[in-house]
């Protein structure tokens, strides 16, 4: 069958999709291969990320544009509004500087959005809609890519990105990431925090690995990029408040050839926020007021009972009786049959078949099946323990302190995952 021009493909998410229309001054070039595209709101100091897109980056042979989206609400606080407007003229004057032939910043503010809608998720989608319309401009299926106003980034990120993306059929990743763990920026609490976070995050994403479902990936927002294709294919971001991050990721993983950069390294900020209700700044807000112990984690033994499930699916084992006593407590008789019903009668093979069953039992899923046993059967545990039971069941070596294990899965991850038996990394 012979594919859809990106054109074709970029207005018939227009058509489908109502979107505001962004005017740009100046024309894209016709080299322009990669756009990062940047919420910003009541954001103090852009400089870092600034620099690391624009000052430190290695030479590159395509050009870039970064799109910057100050956003806030028709109703938003007076000193909001005040400090998105310094933000704006600020980031005028960075373009106006340092722009070149290769690497463009537009500055944007939307200063009128729907209170009903207005956050992160719409100001994500205005961006990305506003980088489709201009890789329609020039007929390129280039890459749209997520970044966060706080995050810096390595200085071969976007070499990285673009050679991903020339070499391979994937349409859509995460990319590697980074919290930074010691300094002198924090307190040493702080740090605590951030490195029981992030292994909080390695430890889920691998068990989910370990569990043996093919939508292990990290939904990070600040760490993820896309070809335009996949983008309209999938009908764009959301609008939602929140969490826009992990619901378009997952969608993209269920939709789209996903993959993951390796090469390259975004270093989120492990500030305190209360912009959101979940991410990592209201996670480290919330232990600084001790309304979350950031050393417990979901208990190993739900992600064993996941496996065994999902073993039994993978060896064609159908039979509701069979399954683990909670996953029966989660899903009714009548509803798992109906279910394997449909999937044996609208596939043709056991690939077939898992691709409908993990479409059904997807990411989102699994994290409400794992709430569910949190709250009812195994409560959250030491994260240290449970990922020790995770690197022992995969065939590792137990290690003693959070930060190791930490350091140890980041290399994992960079190996793509956790895969037994080997030992060493």
């Amino acid at each position: 069958m012979v594919q859809k021009s990106i054109v074709s493909v970029i207005d018939q998410y227009f058509r489908r999709f109502n979107s505001k229309t962004l005017k740009v001054s100046h024309q894209p070039l016709d080299d322009l291969r990669v756009i990062v595209v940047i919420p910003i709101y009541n954001e103090e100091d852009l400089n870092p990320t600034l620099e690391s897109l624009f000052l430190n980056q290695e030479s590159y042979s395509f050009s870039i544009e970064v799109i910057a989206l100050v956003n806030d609400s028709s109703n938003e606080k007076k000193e909001v509004k005040e400090l998105n407007q310094k933000t704006f003229i600020h980031l005028k004057n960075f373009a106006n500087k340092n722009n070149n032939e290769k690497a463009f910043l537009i500055p944007i503010y939307m200063e009128d959005l729907d209170p009903k809608h207005a956050g992160v998720g719409w100001a994500r989608k205005l961006g990305m809609d506003l980088a489709l319309e201009r890789f329609k401009l020039i007929e390129s299926n280039g890459i749209i890519v997520g970044l966060d106003a706080d995050t810096v980034v390595a200085s071969n990120y976007f070499i990285e990105i673009d050679s991903f993306f020339q070499v391979s059929k994937i349409q859509a990743v995460s990319i590697h990431f980074e919290h930074p763990i010691n300094g002198n920026n924090y307190t040493d609490f702080h740090y605590n925090q951030i490195i029981n976070y992030e292994l909080h995050l390695r430890y889920y994403k691998n068990a989910l690995s370990y569990v043996g479902v093919p939508y292990a990936f990290h939904t990070i927002g600040s760490a993820f990029a896309l070809t335009a294709r996949a983008y309209a294919r999938q009908g764009g971001m959301n609008r939602r408040k929140a969490g826009e991050d992990f619901y378009f990721i997952n969608k993209l993983i269920k939709g789209e050839k996903f993959g993951e950069i390796i090469n390259t390294t975004v270093k989120p900020s492990p500030r305190v926020s209360n912009r959101v209700p979940f991410g990592t700044g209201r996670a480290i807000l919330e232990a600084f007021q001790n309304k979350k112990d950031l050393t417990l984690t979901y208990n190993f033994k739900s992600f064993e009972v996941l496996k065994e499930w999902v073993d039994n699916i993978l060896k064609e084992r159908y039979i509701y009786n069979d399954f683990p006593k909670l996953i029966k407590e989660y899903i009714r008789f009548q509803d798992w049959n109906i279910l394997h019903d449909m999937f044996l009668n609208n596939s043709q093979s056991k690939e077939n078949y898992l691709k409908l069953f993990f479409t059904k039992f997807d990411a989102f899923w699994m994290l409400k099946f794992i709430h569910f046993s949190r709250d009812n059967h195994y409560s959250n545990k030491e994260l240290i323990i449970c990922t020790n039971s995770l690197l022992v069941k995969s065939g590792y070596e137990p290690i003693s302190s959070a930060v190791q294990q930490l350091n140890f899965l980041r290399i994992l991850d960079k190996k793509k995952g956790l895969k037994a038996p080997h030992k060493k990394v």
